[in-house]
């Protein structure tokens, strides 16, 4: 049996769309080891509402009295080794024993009017806590806010705020003491300032603003306290005839770059908008849409919103100035009942690229993760908005594109997959490649690299000459790279998982409109196309070393690569990408060019032996076929007797045989994945790749 608590509300009403709804929880009225949604009829949990679970909970949490703000009680989330289990959810419309079933009966989710939040934290140092709002009744649809909150070693830990579509804002909480958290959130102006203890840290335009629920989730490792839960909304009073120019898409690029504004707009009044203009203006150039028939006819229902994309662009100006959107002339009306909402300004920053600067995105990926297809969507994104000042690159693990030498040159510095680096610098979501890259892009180089190339047959031979900008010392490194675009494949070996689809993670759409949300949970080979795959690295991940350890502005180096290149690989689609690494291994400068390219700018030749990166059969290797290959592999053009040994991506030896030349060797029992085969005869050996599928 679910117990009362105390419950306020201002007027006696809750339907009316004029009362104020205002409700507090102290968790007094409860018990110690109370599980919260199951004895409170204002609680659920994750699963309840979304799989209709029934008490008792596996997802509940319980009242505790270790801590407390006031009184006795509060609600408390202990570490464990995984997320979870504690999934609680209070829905923001006070009517008692909420189910899936009444969901959509709901006075929310609240998009127009005041709401205000509090809550009361305790976070143990050491730790961190977590929390969201919900956008949508249904738990997972939509995120409104996700708030985390870290313990960085410093008095003050940092708060984080963010959602699916770039809303991104911080904060600073205290350690090892209670703290007041609190949103004050105007959805009528879309205004969320963020308050601690009572002190402002500033507000923020939020790109999902509307809200439906808390929900209080610990993620591995945290732990903390929640007290004096406590919201109340006022509902907005409309005008008749008003339309609300209520966001503009974040606009942000390199000088000279080519933007197209994206302006929302919403119906703040009570009848249908069926025509109106949006007016965009940065920089002097003002640029107009004229927008009639809308929704075919029936017109921009009161308290909804659209999108209006301008077909003109803006050229990017140096620095930060401001976007001007305005919406005005709606149905016909010189001006609408309500002119103070018709404007809304935005920054937009402009950075300055460094001369010859290209920087480097690298992720990690496998068609096995289902998360991965952010990282590609990012990727996507970032060629399509800064291409010739990015270059993407998709490191494949545990699938038959994956390269060794990458696959396991990339693990150390990573914790999960998808992960992203820029230049070699810190772990970050690939979903930020954005943030870092226009940090790193205005950083001038030490060296711009030029790439060259002779192609004959499977054959390619790359010269990278560095041409130093400034005086450098210590160990720098110069590393090449084989990227192909646009590869595909046969079979479930090809197939993406997609951990997006079905829409409960929120939309995941692509440069080319696809929404992963809509596409199937193992997307097909014959959907897939795979882009700026990692193919080969040589002479190793880290690069090798230049022949002096100091260099003068003007002072040039050239180092000679040869790979061999599969033929099933497409070469008008590979590029050639050269990497330029100091000496604390972050990517200083970097170069990419199609073959054809290269080849145009011609070969330099260095005059010695060149770093190679074969990875095929050849008239002067020893011959794996097949490679990938399920059970056997047939050894060819082995001119002696030898060792073969078989090492796994930890580099640990998983197999060892005595082989001579044409002879199968069995690899049943390994696991799929990537494997290095090592060679070794009496005065010799020699290191070839493996696929086992």
């Amino acid at each position: 049996m679910k117990k009362l608590f105390t419950l306020y509300i201002t007027l006696l009403s809750v339907v009316s769309i004029n009362a104020q709804i205002t409700f507090c929880e102290d968790f007094e009225a409860l018990i110690i080891g109370d599980p919260i949604a199951q004895t409170s009829p204002y609680w659920n949990t994750w699963d309840e509402l979304m799989i209709g679970a029934t008490a008792p909970f596996i997802d509940d949490a319980m009242i505790s009295s270790t801590q407390a703000a006031n009184g006795l009680n509060s609600l408390y989330f202990p570490p464990t080794a995984v997320n979870g289990p504690e999934d609680v959810v209070l829905m923001f419309d006070p009517i008692p024993n909420i189910t899936q079933a009444t969901l959509p009966t709901l006075l929310t989710p609240y998009v127009a009017g005041s709401f205000t939040f509090s809550q009361m934290m305790y976070i143990r140092g050491g730790a961190g806590a977590y929390f969201n709002f919900q956008a949508e009744n249904t738990p997972g649809s939509s995120w409104s806010l996700e708030v985390y909150f870290t313990d960085n070693g410093t008095p003050m830990g940092d708060i984080e705020m963010s959602n699916t579509l770039n809303t991104y804002y911080t904060a600073e909480y205290p350690i090892n003491t209670w703290f007041e958290i609190k949103f004050e959130i105007d959805l009528s102006n879309n205004n969320w300032e963020i308050l601690i203890d009572g002190q402002s840290y500033g507000s923020f335009v939020n790109a999902i603003n509307k809200i439906a629920s808390l929900d209080l989730f610990p993620r591995t490792g945290d732990e903390f306290y929640v007290d004096d839960v406590c919201y109340s909304y006022t509902p907005a009073i409309l005008p008749v005839n008003n339309g609300q120019a209520s966001n503009i898409s974040t606009i942000t690029g390199l000088v000279g770059q080519t933007r197209y504004p994206s302006v929302e707009i919403r119906n703040f009044g009570t009848d249908p908008i069926y025509s109106c203009d949006v007016t965009f203006d940065y920089n002097g150039i003002q640029m107009t849409e004229n927008l009639t028939n809308i929704g075919a006819g029936f017109g921009l229902l009161s308290l909804n919103s659209m999108q209006v994309d301008f077909a003109n662009s803006i050229a990017l100006i140096a620095g930060t100035n401001t976007g001007t959107a305005t919406i005005s002339n709606v149905n016909g009306a010189l001006i609408d009942d309500d002119p103070t909402d018709d404007i809304i300004t935005t920054q937009i920053t402009a950075i300055i690229p460094a001369v010859g600067k290209l920087v480097i995105g690298e992720e990690a990926t496998g068609t096995w993760c289902g998360w991965c297809p952010r990282g590609a969507v990012a990727l996507n994104w970032m060629d399509h908005d800064y291409k010739g000042y990015w270059q993407g690159i998709a490191v494949h693990n545990g699938d038959d594109m994956a390269d060794f030498d990458y696959d396991n040159g990339i693990a150390p510095l990573i914790s999960g997959y998808p992960s992203g680096l820029v230049d070699r610098g810190s772990e970050i979501n690939p979903a930020d490649f954005k943030q870092d890259f226009l940090q790193r892009i205005a950083i001038p180089p030490s060296g711009i690299i030029t790439n060259g190339a002779e192609l004959n047959g499977n054959t390619l031979k790359v010269s990278l000459t560095v041409d130093f900008q400034t005086a450098v010392s210590g160990n720098y490194k110069l590393a090449c790279i084989i990227v192909e675009d646009s590869v595909t494949g046969t079979g479930p070996d090809y197939y993406q998982a997609n951990s997006y689809s079905g829409g409960g993670a929120g939309p995941l759409v692509d440069v080319d409109g696809t929404d992963w949300a809509n596409l199937p949970s193992n997307v097909p080979a014959s959907s897939m196309i795979y882009r700026h795959v990692g193919r080969s690295i040589s002479p190793s991940f880290t690069g090798g070393p230049l022949s002096a350890t100091s260099y003068n502005s003007g002072d040039t180096e050239t180092i000679c690569y040869e790979f061999t290149l599969d033929p099933s690989w497409d070469q008008s689609q590979i590029h050639i990408v050269g990497m330029l690494l100091n000496h604390q291994n972050r990517i200083d400068n970097a170069s990419s060019q199609s073959i054809d390219e290269a080849v145009f700018t011609g070969y330099s030749d260095c005059g010695g032996p060149a770093s190679t990166a074969t990875e095929l059969n050849g008239p002067d290797r020893i011959n794996i076929y097949p490679n990938p290959a399920t059970n056997n592999i047939y050894i060819s053009n082995l001119i002696e007797n030898a060792t073969l040994k078989i090492y796994d991506i930890n580099s640990k030896l998983v197999l060892e045989n005595k082989v001579s030349n044409k002879e199968y060797v069995n690899i049943s029992n390994l696991s799929k994945g990537m494997y290095q085969i090592k060679f070794e005869g009496k005065d010799w050996s020699e290191t070839r790749k493996l696929i086992k599928k």
